[in-house]
């Protein structure tokens, strides 16, 4: 998909600076989705943090410069707080051993080895290379991390990504600015065809879908996945929007016991991780809980990933 050229503008009016939603995509680096939904959820920003209002001028909207990069610090520094702490046993293992990418995306405390391929696949320069093959859980030849590149990444982190996994902010070189979410992706036609209207980011067309499917036909631990099949899209990204969803919409989803909650979780690390060895310790470490509670959750979840078992 073709990406429109971005218009940066920055003017003075009455004494202060003014930028325009362009400026700020390149000064950040962030999506069209992902700037507009910083000026959507405004009045959900803290008061003395907030995006600034827009102001229209000649037929544009602007904002003020000095607001909205003190929005933006705020921003990156509550990102930053959020980060994931690696696990401890990271920096207790030699620098120089290698480890599989399960077991990196274990110490990192990502939900999965397919972070870690995201990253590769998305900024090959943000996360560290392979540095060859080592057996994985069922034997097959996975790729496996030096324990000392993977220390670096995480002192690194800062939780300030935006758009593409691993961006940095500001300009990139030889890099589309604002590369289109997953979700941006694949519900194009519709944002484009919804244009004239009241505009929705990616996320919000998203939730309105899922609000619909859920009135409809009501929640269940798949809906996910159906909806990734009807819309496209990563699963990952609806399970996002689900959860979500049902956050700002209690009404519409129906009382779940502890055991209900747990089997929905694990349902998603069954599809994201596959039923790998040690899949209920992991839950346990990652969302509390003894291993018992969490062999039965994966249990349960492997009924509802295949009821005919």
């Amino acid at each position: 998909m073709s990406t429109k050229p971005l218009n940066p503008q920055h003017r003075v009016v009455g004494g202060r600076a003014v930028v325009n939603r362009d400026w700020i995509r390149e000064f950040t680096g962030a999506s069209v989705g992902t700037a507009a939904r910083w000026y959507k959820v405004r009045d959900e920003q803290p008061k003395e943090h907030r995006h600034p209002e827009k102001e229209r001028i000649d037929g544009t909207d602007f904002y003020d410069e000095q607001k909205f990069r003190a929005f933006y610090t705020w921003f990156q520094q509550d990102k930053a707080s959020k980060v994931l702490k690696a696990d401890p046993e990271l920096y207790e293992l030699n620098p120089a051993d290698i480890v599989s990418i399960n077991k990196a995306a274990a110490l990192l405390n990502f939900n999965g080895p397919s972070v870690i391929r995201k990253y590769r696949r998305d900024n090959p320069d943000y996360f560290p290379g392979s540095v060859g093959e080592v057996a994985g859980p069922t034997g097959r030849m996975i790729p496996g991390f030096r324990v000392g590149d993977l220390q670096d990444f995480d002192r690194k982190r800062t939780g300030d990504k935006l758009g593409k996994a691993g961006r940095r902010p500001g300009p990139q070189d030889e890099a589309p600015v604002g590369r289109p979410s997953a979700l941006e992706e694949v519900l194009a036609a519709e944002l484009s065809a919804r244009a004239g209207g009241e505009p929705l980011t990616a996320t919000q067309l998203a939730e309105k879908y899922v609000a619909e499917a859920i009135e409809r036909d009501g929640y269940h631990p798949g809906l996910a996945a159906e909806l990734s099949v009807r819309y496209g899209g990563p699963q990952r990204s609806w399970e996002y929007v689900v959860r979500n969803t049902l956050e700002h919409r209690p009404a519409a989803a129906p009382a779940r016991s502890e055991a209900d909650r747990r089997a929905v979780i694990a349902l998603a690390a069954l599809r994201e991780r596959g039923d790998v060895r040690g899949l209920a310790a992991s839950l346990a470490r990652e969302h509390g809980g003894s291993p018992d509670v969490w062999s039965r959750a994966v249990n349960a979840a492997r009924r509802l990933a295949d009821p005919t078992t």
